[in-house]
């Protein structure tokens, strides 16, 4: 089973961001962002592939680890580019407790076998990616770049989500922080 650890903005943001991404969906005709059952969300350290067994330990981990945390602030500022990957997406801002959060998930999944860990951590929000072409790549980005991507919340829950194989992922289960 295919599963994800992440934080998901609240309900306004979330609608500002998913209409970012079916404006770029509707005018370069990349559709792959509006494709996740989850919807604007951030990653925070890992995603693979684990037994229901596993789950149940990682399930376990994350609990502990949002029992540990305080809630903190998360902000939005403007958009990046990933150029190898042809990823667009909403910058999240770097902070102390972000990264601590992601050392924590990384440290304590990092155990468990076909679990990509990310090394280098970027927190973003993707909105565009996979099947968005090299032109509309830099024609995206050039005309995005010009709006204001601005937006500060509370972290206050991290989110699970898991699938079966073929499956988007959907979000199961949440740990207050």
């Amino acid at each position: 089973m295919k599963f994800w650890v992440g934080i998901i903005p609240p309900k306004r943001i979330s609608k500002e961001l998913y209409r970012a991404q079916k404006d770029i969906a509707k005018k370069y005709k990349t559709y792959h962002s509006l494709e996740s059952k989850i919807g604007p969300h951030i990653t925070i350290t890992c995603q693979g592939n684990v037994s229901n067994k596993h789950l149940r330990d990682i399930e376990k981990a994350i609990k502990e680890i949002s029992e540990r945390i305080e809630p903190f602030e998360i902000r939005i500022d403007g958009l990046g580019r990933f150029y190898k990957k042809r990823v667009i997406y909403a910058k999240v801002v770097k902070s102390k407790k972000l990264n601590k959060l992601h050392n924590l998930m990384s440290y304590k999944l990092r155990k468990f076998d076909k679990i990509r860990v990310l090394r280098i951590y970027t927190p973003h929000i993707n909105l565009a990616y996979k099947d968005i072409s090299e032109e509309n790549f830099k024609k995206v980005f050039k005309e995005f770049n010009k709006k204001r991507f601005y937006f500060r919340f509370n972290m206050n829950r991290i989110y699970i989500g898991k699938s079966k194989p073929s499956q988007r992922i959907k979000v199961y289960k949440s740990f207050k922080v």
